[in-house]
């Protein structure tokens, strides 16, 4: 931390302004947005400056080679911070006092530092959100309950340089759009963390549920039919996370908007009930992307004209659901749709193998941002991310 004292003496207004010149060319040299002013070169008819205390917190990180630089200033928020300075005046060689004239300089939104291609760091907090309108059937050690809580693993963007690593309950930068994820059968959210924690890099808040009759986190045998439970699970989430009755830390981390479903396997069938049945589907899902899903329509109907647009990934050698899975998929949706081939990728390849994940995630984030934000930048980049390798387009519809 550099403690910067502008007082009347020149030998300290030298110092002042060496201290200056040095953080302004470490902002200068990784292209960070905030810029901080230099004082001009003292002269012999140079004003008298009053005392000005300010603090600049200049923090440097390496992370994968690279440098942060993050500001504050009289202990704002780093959503209002950028540089904010007020002098009470100056004095002038006639002894009239100069107007008060305050500098803010705002930091740039969160779509505007943060994307697939320029990713962010990444906090983590876990949550439970209970439903008391539904019981929990007996699993293992436990009893049945009657209600339904699900614990949640939630990821955001937070300020500084992408890292492996997770903050633990980090300030939240901005507020983002929303994922909900679906965990596949036998499995958890934990075995997704790469694909997870990319997505919320890119400039999303994803959250994860473990599904209280199929996540491997709680004992005893799961339970494959429980999918739509499982799609209620996603509805109701919905409305803990973004309602009135939201957590006030759900109110800066989530924007206003449209929700996207992301879901693997019978993960994926369970975001496309959400996304596509009308007994399950939920009009605040604007995007769903499943990952080597399947077409089963539990009794009931699927597609409508009015559906989200929809986002199939499979692996070509999907040993589980075989690759025309995703196909029928398509084939059967009226609305926009686009299949994807994840090549050389089995059934949970196409969702974690570090060979091929970096490029779903990728893929799923520029859809989103054009699906949930409008972005037409996006929808050029989700073409393109489509067609590159490992990933191939099969076939699309609009």
């Amino acid at each position: 931390m550099v403690g910067v004292l502008l007082a009347d003496e020149g030998e300290k207004r030298v110092r002042l302004r060496l201290r200056w010149v040095f953080t302004h060319r470490i902002l200068t040299r990784i292209r960070h947005p905030v810029r901080v002013p230099i004082p001009p070169a003292s002269s012999s008819k140079r004003p008298r400056w009053p005392v000005i205390v300010v603090s600049v917190a200049v923090s440097l990180a390496i992370a994968g080679g690279g440098i942060a630089v993050a500001a504050w200033v009289s202990g704002d928020s780093p959503h209002e911070f950028a540089a904010s300075t007020t002098a009470e005046g100056l004095s002038s060689t006639d002894g009239t006092v100069a107007p008060t004239t305050p500098v803010t300089v705002a930091l740039p939104k969160l779509s505007d530092y943060v994307s697939p291609d320029q990713q962010s760091a990444v906090g983590i907090s876990v949550m439970t959100f209970t439903d008391l309108t539904r019981s929990t059937p007996a699993r293992g050690d436990r009893e049945t309950l009657t209600t339904r809580p699900l614990t949640v693993t939630v990821r955001y963007p937070t300020a500084g340089m992408p890292s492996e690593e997770e903050i633990p309950d980090a300030p939240a930068y901005a507020p983002a759009p929303l994922i909900l994820f679906a965990h596949g059968f036998d499995s958890s959210s934990q075995r997704y963390s790469s694909l997870l924690h990319d997505l919320a890099a890119s400039g999303f808040v994803v959250a994860a549920p473990e599904f209280p009759m199929s996540s491997t986190v709680f004992d005893g045998a799961p339970d494959e039919y429980e999918i739509p439970e499982q799609t209620r699970d996603l509805s109701f989430l919905i409305t803990a996370m973004t309602g009135s009755d939201a957590p006030p830390v759900l109110a800066a981390m989530i924007a206003p908007g449209p929700v996207g479903l992301v879901g693997h396997s019978d993960g994926a069938v369970t975001a496309l009930l959400a996304g596509y049945a009308p007994r399950f589907a939920d009009s605040r899902v604007a995007a769903v992307a499943a990952i080597s899903g399947d077409f089963d329509t539990f009794g009931g109907e699927w597609f409508t004209t009015s559906d989200p647009p929809l986002l199939a990934i499979h692996g070509e050698f999907d040993e589980i659901n075989p690759f025309e899975s995703s196909e029928t998929l398509v084939e059967n949706d009226p609305g926009p749709a686009m299949l994807v081939m994840v090549q050389g990728a089995s059934h949970l390849g196409s969702a974690i193998d570090p060979e091929t994940e970096p490029a779903v995630a990728r893929l799923i984030a520029f859809d989103f941002l054009w699906r949930l934000t409008g972005s037409t930048d996006s929808m050029m980049q989700t073409q393109a991310a489509a067609s590159t390798s490992p990933l191939e387009l099969v076939s699309r519809h609009d």
